[in-house]
């Protein structure tokens, strides 16, 4: 016979001991989903951006590579190319929605001195920071049980993977052309701060639960393993910071591709919970190499040294698949560092637009740390191959490299192969240094506005930066000339650019030979008569050194100070950079083509002789009267070089946003490009 005892006692879910492993994977997939409807908003406020810009020609671009003669290539019919990214000109911009998203996008562009991130990324970086915070201590008794910072340690590893792939599905794609890698490995690099956060809450406190119980820590695999692996993830954080980065980048790439694979193993030795999160950051890995893989080309450069440190490589038979702006990762198969790959910036742009006729591809790298790309010993390594050419090496590379120019020359461009007199700028000279074969993977980045949408371009860099806004001044004058400015023209999104200006600040003089036979190919161009373009090409030189060192580019003016980009853009919205007037202000000694100081006398009458004969004359071009009375039709400014000159430039086109000169000029658009590493 049963006895019924009545209803069990109920114990009080107070009482009940904390249940992690119930409890603790719920707020991995909290955080999961919080980070995931982040990602998910970003790329729907992007998509209007990226889908003016998705058509078959930029994809091919951005999953094939770089393409060389030699490949096979369909010949299609010819293509308009696709409408501009940028801003829309002001006449159809005029709506408060606009209005008020561009000044909260000016917003976003502050920065203060000292810190690497501007206003938008510090509230990019706060969000994730109170998403980690909140699944981490939010009901959890840490001391006594600090399995969640743990859980939530493995649940950084898919953010931490997906925003360091340079072929990740946001790049170039959901974010749209313009955004890669190098603008989303902040969050790569805060993320995994937050990785190392987590780890390092629930490995101490769990070693300090034994040696307050007396427990051994090494005792079981379980205790022994997650030691090792919070030890390789310290070696993995401590060899990442910015230092170790800059000045022995070798040892951080090995130390970062051998420590994360031995973090994987220990971390699946340690907990059974491990391995659903490790799956996807493999995942991502592996497809980003295979994409690495597809666009790789093993083509044969010219290395040219250049003085200061500055390296220049001549690829001849590169033919398309890049965008002005873009950079490549690079191998230079020689010596013992043919491993390593660096990024270089590609200072032209495709040949088919291209007003340069020295070889289609041209890529940069200087040794100056948090100046260049690359940088350290690696691009001393290639500066020093390149200078220690044989002799004969140089001679039998002399017919070669004219024959490439003249097979290579874009269309309508050979007429101007001569318009450079001076002897030592000519552009059929032979490339001076060696040749040597390299691997080419990419190419990556590039501008997120297009140049030619806007009626006034501002170019501005610093040091070796100069490649960037090279290359957009290059398709932008080249877009003047071949597609002009007519709705009515092949082309479905017409050139309304009317002024450009090109800064360039440097430490030297004979920095300016670096890409003087460039610059002058390119102000030759835009002096046609239907080009219908003001150009202003204007350097800085911030050390008071040889000034008999300024080589003659037309249209040219050598300063010698250092310029503010405020000024400088305040001037260019007051639109004062008409006939006669220099929008960059009277910032110092100018430097004419003999090096000596030209007074303002001396300016105005050189501005009545021809473009050959003064190299101080600010009127490379001419613009229509008519068309001159517009001026609301947007303002671009790229700026390129140290994270100093981009803070300095988006503080710039944030007040100017914010004022009414930039609201009449239709708004001012930022396009940064930062070199570090």
């Amino acid at each position: 016979m049963s006895v019924d005892h009545g209803t069990p006692p109920v114990i009080p879910t107070a009482l009940l001991p904390y249940d992690s492993y119930t409890i603790d994977p719920e707020w991995q997939l909290h955080f999961t989903a919080m980070w995931g409807a982040a990602l998910a908003f970003a790329v729907l406020l992007a998509a209007p951006r990226a889908l003016r810009l998705r058509n078959a020609r930029l994809l091919s671009k951005n999953l094939f590579g770089v393409r060389v003669r030699g490949e096979y290539e369909p010949v299609p019919a010819r293509e308009p190319d696709a409408p501009g990214d940028g801003q829309v000109p002001a006449k159809t911009t005029g709506s408060t929605v606009l209005t008020t998203g561009r000044l909260l996008d000016s917003l976003r562009l502050w920065s203060l001195p000292g810190l690497p991130l501007n206003l938008g990324q510090i509230l990019v970086i706060a969000g994730y920071s109170v998403f980690a915070l909140v699944c981490i201590v939010v009901q959890a008794p840490l001391m006594e049980n600090p399995n969640r910072a743990g859980f939530l340690a493995l649940a950084q590893l898919p953010p931490v993977f997906l925003f360091a792939s340079k072929n990740s599905p946001l790049t170039g794609f959901l974010l749209g052309p313009g955004v890669d890698y190098t603008k989303l490995n902040y969050i790569h690099r805060w993320s995994a701060r937050f990785l190392f956060l987590g780890a390092m809450v629930h490995g101490t406190l769990w070693i300090n639960n034994h040696i307050v119980f007396d427990l051994p820590i090494l005792s079981q695999q379980k205790e022994g393993s997650g030691v090792a692996a919070l030890a390789t993830l310290c070696v993995l954080v401590l060899t990442s910071f910015a230092p170790v980065r800059r000045w022995c980048y070798s040892l951080f790439l090995v130390v970062h591709f051998l420590t994360f694979p031995a973090f994987f193993v220990t971390i699946c030795y340690h907990t059974i919970y491990a391995p659903p999160w490790i799956f996807p950051p493999i995942a991502f890995y592996a497809a980003d190499v295979l994409v690495r893989i597809i666009r790789w080309r093993v083509v044969v450069g010219r290395v040219e040294a250049k003085d200061g440190g500055m390296s220049l490589i001549h690829v001849p038979l590169a033919r398309t698949g890049w965008r002005a702006g873009q950079h490549v990762q690079m191998r230079a198969l020689i010596g013992a560092r043919a491993w390593e790959a660096h990024p270089l910036s590609i200072c032209c742009a495709e040949p088919s637009v291209s007003c340069l006729t020295g070889g289609p591809g041209r890529f940069s790298a200087r040794d100056a740390p948090r100046r260049a790309r690359a940088c350290g010993d690696w691009s001393r390594s290639l500066w020093a191959y390149a200078k220690d050419a044989p002799e004969d090496e140089e001679a039998d590379a002399s017919t070669d490299a004219d024959a490439d120019m003249d097979l290579e020359a874009g269309e309508g461009i050979k007429a101007e192969k001569r318009v450079v007199t001076s002897n030592d700028l000519s552009p059929n000279d032979p490339d001076p240094g060696r040749d040597a074969h390299l691997l080419l993977e990419g190419p990556y980045g590039g501008p997120a506005l297009r140049a030619a949408d806007f009626e006034r371009v501002l170019l501005f860099a610093g040091g070796s930066g100069a490649t960037f806004t090279l290359a957009v001044l290059d398709e932008l004058v080249g877009r003047c000339v071949r597609l002009g400015r007519s709705p009515s023209s092949s082309s479905s999104s017409p050139v309304r650019t009317r002024r450009v200006v090109w800064c360039w600040c440097v430490r030297s003089f004979g920095a300016i030979h670096w890409f003087a036979p460039y610059l002058a190919q390119i102000a030759a161009l835009a002096a046609r008569p239907e080009a219908h373009l003001d150009l202003r090409i204007r350097i800085f030189v911030t050390c008071l050194c040889d000034p008999d060192a300024v080589p003659p580019i037309p249209g040219c003016t050598v300063t010698e100070a250092r310029p503010s980009v405020g000024r400088v853009l305040e001037r260019l919205l007051d639109d004062v950079a008409r006939r006669g007037v220099d929008c960059c202000g009277e910032l110092g000694p100018v430097r004419g083509r003999d090096g000596k100081a030209v007074d303002g006398d001396e300016k105005r009458a050189s501005k009545n002789s021809s473009a050959s004969a003064s190299m101080v004359d600010l009127e490379v071009g001419e613009v229509d009267e008519d068309e001159d009375k517009s001026g609301a039709g947007g303002v671009a400014v790229f700026a390129a070089g140290p994270a100093s000159l981009i803070r300095e430039a988006g503080n710039a086109v944030a007040s100017a946003n914010l004022s009414a000169r930039g609201r009449k000029a239709g708004g001012v658009s930022f396009n940064a490009e930062v070199f570090t590493i």
